[in-house]
């Protein structure tokens, strides 16, 4: 069995949480848009180099470079609303919810790209998915404002982009490999993020007041990140590599706790035991 998707995965998990990790510690009060765009010029650059540097000249059906499009625009389209959930509501609650996109693309890609599980990677999905509900409860704070309807909307329009978008990517990346997809996708959500930016009224970048420096290290954790994330989704399947690469969370609540000398608790040292067992039943 190829596990190249494997550590592609681990890589993903490791840059998407550290990525996190800074971007918490800058604590900018920048508006959602503007931290976007940054986001994006950093995406356009990064992935475009990787398209320039890897790119393949065959070529592809119209048919495949709109389904890329697509899982593109859907990807974008979930950071957006993203966003405007945690304007709404308690992020222990939206992001729980925004989070859990992993089981949807489970369910669209065995049904609808005829991916399958055996009992063993069915067990290991299984620990995945609980490891990331053990993790999210134990840093969830119950307390405070209750979360206002619109928020939960918002939030479950990310879990259902999210989660086709991966879907898609897949179905796309299978036709045109992972190179040109990262380009469209350099070409895509950047424009979006841009033309929401401008739609909020935006007409100046002002950099956020706060770490600048440290605000850039998690875009670049974050893009590359993105990167190793489709190269294993197009080495494996995606409906094991979705829940694994959603485990990113853990990776940042375990940074932040050790760099504030704090200890894990009893349920958080449990969901690193089910990742753990996770992925020896996926490496065996």
């Amino acid at each position: 069995m190829d596990l190249l998707w494997l550590p592609f995965s681990l890589a993903t998990i490791f840059f998407y949480g550290l990525g996190q990790v800074f971007a918490k510690e800058t604590r900018t009060n920048a508006k959602s848009a503007t931290l976007l765009v940054l986001l994006g010029i950093n995406i356009l650059v990064i992935w475009a180099a990787y398209w320039l540097i890897f790119r393949d000249s065959s070529a592809h059906d119209s048919e495949t470079w709109i389904v890329a499009i697509i899982a593109a625009v859907l990807s974008g389209a979930a950071y957006l609303t993203y966003y405007e959930a945690l304007k709404h509501g308690k992020v222990s609650i939206v992001g729980t919810i925004a989070g859990a996109y992993a089981p949807w693309t489970v369910v669209l890609a065995l049904v609808f790209l005829g991916e399958s599980l055996n009992l063993r990677e069915g067990a290991g999905v299984a620990f995945v998915v609980s490891s990331m509900l053990l993790f999210t409860y134990s840093a969830g704070d119950n307390g405070g404002k209750r979360t206002e309807l619109l928020g939960i909307a918002f939030a479950a329009c990310s879990l259902f982009f999210w989660g086709a978008s991966a879907a898609l990517a897949k179905n796309a990346i299978e036709e045109i490999g992972n190179t040109d997809f990262i380009g469209v996708y350099a070409l895509v959500v950047p424009t979006m993020w841009l033309a929401f930016w401008f739609a909020t009224g935006n007409r100046r970048l002002e950099l956020p007041k706060s770490n600048v420096r440290l605000l850039e290290v998690s875009f670049l954790f974050l893009a590359l990140g993105g990167i190793t994330m489709y190269l294993a989704i197009e080495n494996g399947n995606v409906s094991i590599v979705s829940p694994i690469t959603n485990l990113y969370p853990i990776v940042t609540i375990a940074v932040a706790k050790v760099r504030l000398k704090e200890s894990l608790s009893r349920l958080q040292i449990t969901a690193l035991v089910f990742l753990l067992v996770s992925i020896l039943l996926f490496s065996i």
